[in-house]
């Protein structure tokens, strides 16, 4: 009989900035995975708050790399890849700070992608305040319709999923949010790192599972395997009836509506036969998005 394989490599990738109560419970958590070949990478963008120095003080086998405020979620997030894969890491997760897992939820991840030979691999997100509730099934766009990066069961009950959703082994997914999605070291290599520059922090992470469905690699979301993100709703509430609420809604970089970011996507990824009836329908969700 041969030698044992060893079990891939796999570097948790989180950013975070002066969130400390939070990255030290996300930690104790994942202190407790039972996946063994585990590297977590904790990325700080500036915190004020003692986040480094607890982090160090209290798990010293994590990985602690600072990068500047500006860096938002894609520039830390790209940070901590790139130390990834310069260490030989086999995949990389991103996860939030914010997410509250299994103890075995790395490993089932890593075991479903090994099993199925997936190089991209997401979970399932349901809010922590009410765990039946659906925050997430990957996400998807249907080109010349409103449906732009939506986020796919999306408020949804588990109770009401279909069964072949809900006993599903994994589903083929257009993107994903990037809490907990495990990616191939390949993929990364294939088609690069996160587009910080028009994607500073929202969209970031479905924009480079486009691209990397664009080179034809197959994404999937697995609703077997579930993370419960610390997230209300009313947190991505922005106000549009003033100036200035509007300003900030389609100006600053860490709003979802960042209007570089998604004319970006737009441009790239929306078929020139469907473009203009897109913008058509895309005029119309923000207007009722406005009332």
């Amino acid at each position: 009989m041969g030698a044992e394989q060893p079990s891939p490599k796999v570097a948790l990738v989180v950013p975070t900035h002066n969130r400390k109560a939070k990255t030290l419970r996300f930690l104790t958590q994942i202190a407790d995975q039972t996946y063994g070949a585990l590297q977590v990478i904790v990325v700080d963008a500036g915190s004020r708050d003692g986040t480094p120095e607890a982090v160090n003080q209290q798990f010293p086998l994590t990985v602690v790399l600072p990068v500047n405020a500006q860096n938002f979620w894609a520039g830390a997030t790209n940070a901590g890849v790139s130390y990834a894969l310069k260490a030989g890491c086999d995949y990389v997760l991103t996860i939030n700070d914010d997410a509250v897992v299994q103890p075995d939820h790395v490993e089932r991840l890593v075991n479903l992608a090994e099993h199925l030979r997936i190089r991209i691999l997401g979970n399932q997100i349901n809010y922590l305040a009410d765990r039946d509730r659906i925050w997430s099934l990957g996400t998807y766009t249907a080109w010349g319709t409103q449906d732009f990066l939506r986020l796919a069961h999306s408020d949804a009950s588990q109770r009401d999923l279909a069964p072949e959703v809900a006993e599903a082994t994994v589903i083929t997914v257009d993107a994903l949010p990037g809490n907990g999605v495990l990616i191939h070291h390949s993929v990364y290599r294939q088609i690069g790192l996160y587009n910080a520059i028009f994607l500073p922090h929202y969209h970031a992470d479905s924009e480079l599972v486009m691209r990397a469905v664009g080179q034809g690699i197959s994404a999937y979301v697995t609703p077997q395997v579930v993370l419960y993100n610390d997230f209300s709703a009313a947190q991505k509430q922005l106000s549009l009836g003033s100036v200035r609420g509007l300003a900030y809604a389609l100006g600053h970089k860490k709003s979802h509506l960042y209007l570089p970011a998604l004319l970006y996507i737009f441009c790239r990824y929306c078929p020139l036969r469907q473009k203009g009836r897109t913008l058509k329908a895309l005029g119309q969700r923000f207007g009722q998005m406005r009332r």
